[in-house]
């Protein structure tokens, strides 16, 4: 139960018996529900909010191995790889943009302590998902705590940033409680049943409103001006105000021309009301068409950097001032890594500040493409409540043997009540809906609403492995395919034909938006022809999971998870994109985030038009397609004969 009091400055003696009075209903009030949460005003525009929490006694569930601990007022658990699963709490709140916080302090009432019988569970390993590296981590649970005598040292964190909420701009607070310390050389927890949250904070005299001109602006290079044309005016037409601007005419305001779009893109909040973005032009690396912002979050000796667009939706940090992810002034930009004295980390505010969406288009045809494409979709689309499920075993060798692809799908499932799952699983590939290539085309080809891979990935390639074998990868070599893998190039694409009913696709893999390393990078490959998807969802550079059900705890497979969620609650791309960065940060913010989380929050991606609803369109077609459909798949195969001489050749 929570209780909110505002409480202001006692102008005569009635006041003053009255806020006596409140504040001792206050503390009634907290002895009766445990908890409470108070506003109080010091002067005309400086606040305190205070919040008190009480918790129960943590609950011990014993295992084999290890204990595990709850708390039923806990709505997360702390996560850091090896390190022991605590609960904590998380607390955030939204204040009114340019919102000064000024002080956030957590006090902690007199610690009980228990004795524990066996050593608290460990995080797991996080480790990358490629088809390409191999990641010899260990894979289950192994620990070392000889090293740490508490843990986490300190009972509270917080993080603040300046973001979209809603559709507006605020200033968010997000504060990490963990009333449960362990002492692994005791195998004791102490804990605390009582805790003050005080926050103090300087609201804007006056609320900061940016006018409302535009809705959405739209960046692109000159050549692809008239292509773009078309969506423009049907955006306008369709009352989101639209505004197209070519990157000659942007201003050299910045240290590059990247920071030059950003900051136009800040005027563009400030004096037109954008608040939705699309950036249009590939980025391959050494032949940008449109400039990439690269952030330098190493993987190893796997990648030293990957192209983030999120640099171009950060825009202000928590005190509304330009976010230039440039700490050091040293040209690297989000630079972070384990062990560094100093990192840019402190200028990435994180949070996006619109709604971004990106067509990585290397040609007008397709650009007129991808445009003809979401006019049909926001016309003509009918959401028939089916998803088509890909996955196997991403880490064979866990104890708990779990295929964890196909254990992600059934978390992805659970987010979509009402819909039909085709499921294409590494555990059924002998049956008629197995894994394989010729199915995974049939998935588009088919109507289906999403498509969900769950496995491991590359800039060219999807895939993932059979139960309880790391050397076998599905889907299997093919006739058609000299190669194992869903690969982008034609020889597997060709098979999609679908042309009238377009799914939005969700990758869980590593690097399947790594558009600068490529100018058909298989997400991108899954958009740019009349046939596939309408959006796609995926990292830019190495993405991260866990063996066993820790997948979906943390980095790619917890997104996996949650872009599904917002897709079905959310319905609006560009916002699904938001709330699942929001959601990440808000939840998994530490004192101790190593680099898969900042690559995780940094990397991931939306190829689509970020104002596109996933609703029904306005005059849905009849999909009583199997006689179009067959017949666009013969014109294609006949397109394509120049591609079949290729493959019998190599076959």
């Amino acid at each position: 139960m929570t209780l909110l009091f505002l409480i202001t400055g006692a102008n005569n003696i009635g006041d003053l018996k009255m806020k006596k009075f409140i504040i001792v209903l206050i503390a009634v009030m907290f002895i009766v529900t445990g908890f409470v949460s108070a506003g109080i005003q010091k002067d005309n525009n400086q606040r305190i909010i205070i919040e008190k929490l009480l918790i129960q006694e943590p609950i011990i569930n014993k295992g084999d191995k290890f204990v595990e601990l709850y708390i039923i007022e806990s709505n997360q658990n702390l996560l850091n790889s090896g390190k022991p699963i605590l609960p904590k709490i998380v607390k955030t709140y939204t204040f009114p943009f340019g919102t000064k916080i000024t002080d956030v302090k957590v006090t902690f009432s007199n610690k009980v302590s228990k004795t524990l019988t066996k050593p608290l569970k460990p995080s797991a390993e996080i480790r990358i998902i490629s088809t390409i590296y191999e990641d010899n981590k260990n894979i289950d649970e192994n620990f070392d705590y000889s090293d740490i005598d508490i843990y986490p040292e300190t009972q509270y964190n917080f993080r603040k940033g300046s973001g979209l909420h809603n559709g507006e701009h605020v200033v968010f607070l997000t504060v990490n409680i963990y009333p449960v310390q362990y002492l692994p050389n005791q195998n004791m927890i102490s804990y605390s049943k009582n805790m003050d949250i005080n926050i103090e904070f300087v609201e804007p005299i006056e609320n900061i409103n940016f006018p409302d001109f535009y809705d959405y602006l739209i960046i692109s290079p000159l050549i692809f001006k008239d292509e773009l044309q078309p969506l423009v005016d049907y955006k306008n037409n369709d009352e989101i105000e639209t505004i197209l601007v070519t990157l000659d005419e942007i201003p050299d305001t910045g240290v590059d021309e990247q920071e030059s779009i950003k900051y136009f893109i800040k005027d563009a909040i400030e004096n037109m009301g954008v608040t939705y973005l699309l950036l249009v032009g590939a980025g391959v690396e050494g032949d940008e068409i449109f400039p990439v912002r690269n952030a330098w979050v190493p993987s190893g000796n796997y990648e030293e950097y990957f192209p983030s667009d999120l640099y171009y939706a950060d825009i202000y940090d928590s005190d509304g001032n330009f976010s230039d992810w440039d700490l050091d002034d040293d040209g690297k930009f989000a630079e972070f890594k384990m062990g560094m004295s100093s990192n840019d980390m402190d200028a990435v505010d994180m949070y996006p500040d619109v709604y971004l969406g990106k067509l990585p288009c290397n040609s007008e045809e397709e650009v007129s493409i991808i445009v003809e494409k979401i006019i049909n979709y926001e016309e003509h689309n009918k959401m028939l409540n089916n998803i088509v499920q890909i996955g196997g075993d991403t880490f064979p060798g866990d104890s708990q043997e779990v295929n964890e692809g196909e254990f992600a799908n059934e978390k992805v499932l659970e987010k979509l009540p009402g819909y039909t799952s085709i499921k294409l699983w590494a555990s059924e590939s002998n049956g008629a809906l197995g894994l394989t290539k010729q199915n995974i085309a049939n998935g588009f080809n088919n109507n289906a609403d999403f498509m969900d891979f769950s496995g491991h990935g590359s800039f060219a390639s999807w895939a993932t492995h059979a139960p309880a074998d790391d050397e076998a990868w599905l889907p299997p070599k093919s006739i058609i395919s000299p190669y194992t893998g869903w690969l982008y190039i034609d020889y597997d694409f060709f098979l999609v034909s679908n042309e009238y009913k377009h799914p939005v696709v969700v990758f869980n893999a590593c690097s399947c938006n790594k558009y600068s390393e490529s100018d058909k990078c298989i997400s991108w490959k899954t958009l740019n022809s009349k046939a596939g998807g309408i959006a796609s969802f995926g990292a830019s550079g190495i993405g991260y999971g866990s063996y066993g059900e820790h997948e979906v705890e943390r980095v790619w497979g917890w997104m996996e998870v949650h872009i599904f969620e917002s897709l079905f609650n959310d319905k609006i791309l560009g916002e699904v994109w938001v709330n699942c960065l929001n959601g990440y940060i808000n939840n998994f913010i530490e004192d101790e985030w190593d680099d898969s989380d900042y690559k995780t929050i940094l990397e991931m991606s939306m190829f689509g038009d970020p104002t596109v609803s996933i609703e029904d369109g306005k005059d849905p077609k009849s999909l009583n397609l199997e006689d179009d459909q067959n017949i666009s798949f013969i014109q294609k195969l006949i397109e394509n004969l120049s591609i079949i001489t290729r493959i019998l050749r190599i076959v």
